[in-house]
């Protein structure tokens, strides 16, 4: 609802979003005639840049042209000097009860405003729910994997609790830097967080991880030294095959649920588009592979990471050993002659594919049943 007077304030009470218009008649006829004189000189910029593409023009149409365009600038400042005093004697306008009784005041006088509104909130609704999504999937993705962990006997080191602390820091950072879109959707985003598409979203995506995650810890586990004095609760830190394997899956979970939940069109504008997030995202998957497949080994040092097992490790034997009876581990045999570094490379590849591809699919059908439903 939108009112400039006393007679609007309960309307404006009573409706879901209030806005009050200032209205002084006066500056609306200027700022009609400033806008109608903008448009009238971009207007004719458009034609004389036609004109140029048709023919060459000789030198004293070169001159006359000058001139023009010299004369349109002067006539273009003038109305920008117009408006923005316009805008400055808004602002010195006294605000009356319509604006003690909506949300929303627009100093200008024009109901485009509701446009920003609709724009900004839906942008800021749509970036909430993402991060609420985020913070789900991580929580249960943190969780799975400390407890897998602490099982083992096994932790986490003090650099790789602050590295994946400052990567989702600054990816919760770049997400808000999404902006609203020029145009309007006529699609309307998820009303809530807790709604039967986030729901299902936040469930799929910690599926896949889950799967994922256990896959990679049976693994590891057949490669862990039984009589490591480090495997106890409150054991000292002590990089082995099965943290490192975790640390990497941990930090690539994070980073792929920053890249699934990020919406963007038709509400926010798309991800290729918010140049610092997408930068962030690529360096971060450069760095989770080029650790995983070792290429960098003072980065894999840094970030207290052992090196990957080979196939010729003594320990995994004695491992298999040990528990070739389990039928877990048995099965979990059918990977040894990929090898370990190859075996977690393409766990990784499908954890991101699949959990990017099944968001996707998930928006498409819920999309497609709210087009449906509004025919």
């Amino acid at each position: 609802m939108c009112g400039d007077g006393t007679n609007d304030v309960g309307a404006l009470k009573m409706s879901h979003i209030g806005i009050s218009i200032i209205s002084v008649p006066g500056l609306e006829t200027k700022q009609m005639e400033a806008m109608e004189g903008i448009e009238r000189v971009r207007k004719e910029e458009r034609i004389e840049r036609r004109k140029k593409k048709k023919a060459l023009s000789n030198g004293t149409d070169d001159t006359t042209k000058k001139r023009k365009k010299s004369t349109r600038k002067k006539i273009y400042k003038q109305h920008l000097d117009a408006l923005a005093e316009m805008e400055d004697e808004l602002c010195d306008v006294a605000l009356g009860d319509a604006s003690v009784a909506s949300p929303f005041t627009s100093r200008t006088t024009s109901i485009k405003c509701t446009k920003d509104i609709l724009q900004r909130g839906r942008c800021t609704l749509v970036t909430m729910i993402q991060i609420y999504k985020i913070l789900g999937v991580n929580c249960l993705v943190n969780a799975l994997i400390l407890s897998s962990l602490h099982i083992a006997g096994a932790k986490q080191g003090d650099r790789q609790l602050t590295v994946v602390g400052l990567v989702v820091a600054s990816l919760f950072f770049f997400v808000t830097k999404g902006r609203p879109l020029e145009k309007l959707s006529p699609e309307r985003p998820p009303s809530s967080v807790l709604c039967k598409q986030v729901v299902l979203s936040i469930v799929m995506q910690f599926a896949i991880h889950f799967v994922c995650i256990m896959f990679v810890t049976a693994l590891s586990k057949l490669y862990l030294d039984p009589y490591d004095p480090s495997l106890i609760p409150d054991g000292q830190f002590n990089p082995n095959t099965l943290n490192t394997a975790t640390f990497l899956m941990t930090v690539l979970t994070m980073v792929n649920t920053f890249l699934v939940n990020y919406r963007g069109y038709p509400f926010v504008e798309d991800l290729r588009d918010n140049k610092l997030l997408v930068q962030s995202l690529k360096v971060s998957y450069a760095v989770l592979f080029v650790c995983a497949l070792e290429l960098f080994p003072p980065l894999n040092e840094l970030l207290q990471l052992t090196p990957l097992p080979s196939g010729d490790d003594a320990t995994a034997h004695l491992t298999l050993e040990i528990l070739r009876e389990n039928p877990q581990f048995e099965m979990l045999q059918m990977f040894e002659p990929l090898g370990f570094k190859t075996t977690l490379v393409v766990t990784m590849a499908i954890d991101s594919l699949a959990s990017y591809y099944g968001e996707k699919g998930l928006i498409r059908l819920f999309d497609s049943s709210r087009i449906g439903s509004s025919y």
